[in-house]
């Protein structure tokens, strides 16, 4: 070729580029680097030998429109060697495209059109520029981005792409500490991921340490400034009502996104700080929203409700039929295991954003009744129990007597109210309810977050080795007594401080060491001066 003939072909070439959607006409000869021209391949339909087909829709209109997805078999194979040995090698699921004259090869993998446009994009530029794109179809909520990328983090497992996982585990985490109850919708589709194990306990890691905020989408920055007057349920349940419309600060996810699998190892798992209102607020939430189509056969209930019996045995309240003895020896395990037998293995449940049909409603409604029973109701206040409770149509009239009865016994107390103030410690200062008893005296608790994570403070007295005794400020690790050296201390006051001379408290009918001092009390450990001023509302003793 002389220098004429090569000077025409290095032209034409030049102007060919500009119709190829790549992007080395913006950027002049002397900045162009091998990043640069690589990253202008992308999408180039002429150099294009390859063709990724999805297999998955997932259910997503976006997805369904994309049937090919166009790639360079040698770039490919250099970012992962999962496609250097499939595409360099023999490799049952491609074959080459009969219609195409240019010998395309298509391979067909079990992705979703989008995920796989993802995985190209990277392998071509390193990075994922199209998700964020703010006027991308595929960014509508961030429950739907953070499904994508937990989808896409399969793939990059799949294919041996390292850097692609971590970026992916990076921004998710990042996602998760901006908003929580994104934790939910990572970890329902970790699920289905056979390599999600990774992403699920990092998911379940942020749900242990802000239970409401992940499952609730209760906004702690938000209550805080705005105080802790008003009833915690209801509180609870304009912050969901308004984040699962599409005005809340947590897009989504939360409790609903779980599917009936997950349900009970998130609501009920041992490491979880939620309390006993907190479960059953989930429980509420999931029958009202959760987006995933459930069905009873999936969910292993140790007893069925007997829907064959006669007119003479029904009750108007059908769980507290389902809970009386006569029920739990109607189906016995030989027969509950032959009504499964023929049962085969469901697929992974389908997700949906509309609302589901009645019978969906009611197959929810079963599942929650159930793991209702696990809830300890008599640490519920009683104002949630004649209200939230009453009203939730999972609790039978029998066991919600149960509760009142329990509710009565400890009101005998006289409960009241320990209101904290001036600490140096932001998170101490606020109102704590009376409610459990240590070494004879009534305990008062406060839920907030520390560090990071959801707890319940607590104030109580308890008595030292040497036999001395001191009230406490702490938080006191879940599943453990107070007043050991695994709580997290940060004021005490001993029993000398308080008023009264040994005189009896009319409030608990004991001695006066018994009731909450307001002077006296110093640092401890994790505590910040100046320390608090202390008013028992209904017991305690003013400063003289």
């Amino acid at each position: 070729m002389d220098q004429d003939d090569h000077h025409n072909t290095k032209m034409s070439a030049e102007d060919s580029s500009d119709t190829t959607g790549s992007t080395t006409s913006d950027t002049s000869p002397s900045t162009r680097d091998i990043l640069s021209d690589i990253h202008s391949l992308l999408n180039d339909e002429e150099l294009t030998d390859i063709h990724l087909i999805p297999e998955s829709t997932d259910g997503d209109d976006e997805n369904e429109t994309i049937t090919e997805v166009p790639a360079i078999k040698a770039i490919l194979a250099a970012r992962s060697p999962v496609f250097r040995r499939c595409l360099y090698g023999d490799f049952r699921e491609t074959q080459p495209n009969s219609n195409n004259d240019d010998d395309v090869l298509e391979v067909k993998l079990d992705y979703s059109g989008r995920v796989l446009q993802l995985l190209v994009e990277f392998c071509f530029t390193d990075k994922l520029a199209s998700l964020t794109d703010s006027n991308a179809k595929n960014n509508s909520t961030l429950e739907r981005k953070v499904r994508l990328l937990t989808q896409l983090n399969g793939a990059a497992h799949y294919f041996d792409i390292p850097k692609l996982e971590q970026d992916i585990q990076t921004h998710l985490n990042v996602m998760m500490t901006q908003h929580p109850s994104l934790a939910c919708a990572i970890l329902d589709e970790a699920s289905k991921v056979p390599s999600g194990e990774e992403l699920g306990l990092l998911a379940m890691e942020r749900i242990h340490d802000l239970p409401k905020a992940a499952l609730l989408l209760w906004n702690h920055n938000h209550q805080q400034s705005h105080g802790y007057n008003s009833s915690i349920a209801s509180t609870i349940n304009n912050a969901a009502n308004n984040a699962y419309t599409g005005f809340g600060w947590g897009e989504r996810g939360g409790v609903i996104a779980l599917n009936a699998s997950l349900l009970e190892q998130v609501i009920f798992d041992e490491q979880s700080s939620a309390s006993e209102l907190t479960k059953f607020l989930c429980l509420q939430r999931w029958v009202e929203g959760c987006r995933h189509v459930v069905s009873t056969d999936d969910f292993e209930l140790p007893r069925k409700m007997d829907d064959s019996a006669g007119d003479d045995d029904e009750e108007d309240d059908a769980i507290l039929s389902s809970r009386t003895p006569k029920m739990k020896h109607l189906h016995s395990e030989k027969a509950l295991h032959s009504e499964k037998a023929d049962v085969s293995a469901p697929p992974p449940p389908a997700y949906k954003d509309d609302a589901l049909s009645d019978g969906q409603h009611e197959q929810r409604l079963i599942i929650a009744r159930h793991l209702a029973e696990k809830i300890d109701l008599s640490l519920i206040p009683a104002s949630d129990l004649s209200s939230t409770i009453t009203e939730s149509n999972l609790i039978s009239t029998h066991d919600l007597y149960q509760a009142y009865r329990l509710q009565a016994l400890n009101a005998e107390r006289s409960k009241s109210t320990v209101f904290v103030e001036g600490a140096g410690l932001e998170e101490v200062n606020g109102t704590y309810i009376q409610g459990g008893v240590h070494e004879g005296t009534p305990m008062y608790n406060k839920e907030g977050v520390w560090r990071g994570r959801e707890e319940v403070f607590r104030i109580f007295l308890c008595t030292f080795s040497n036999g001395n005794r001191s009230w406490s400020l702490s938080i006191v690790p879940k599943g453990k007594a107070p007043g050991k050296t695994t709580d997290i201390d940060f004021y005490e006051c001993p029993v000398s401080y308080g008023k009264g001379g040994g005189l009896g408290s009319p409030l608990f009918g004991g001695a006066a060491d018994n009731i909450i001092p307001n002077k006296g009390w110093k640092l401890v450990n994790y505590g910040q001066s100046p320390v608090p001023k202390f008013s028992l509302v209904g017991g305690c003793l003013e400063d003289a």
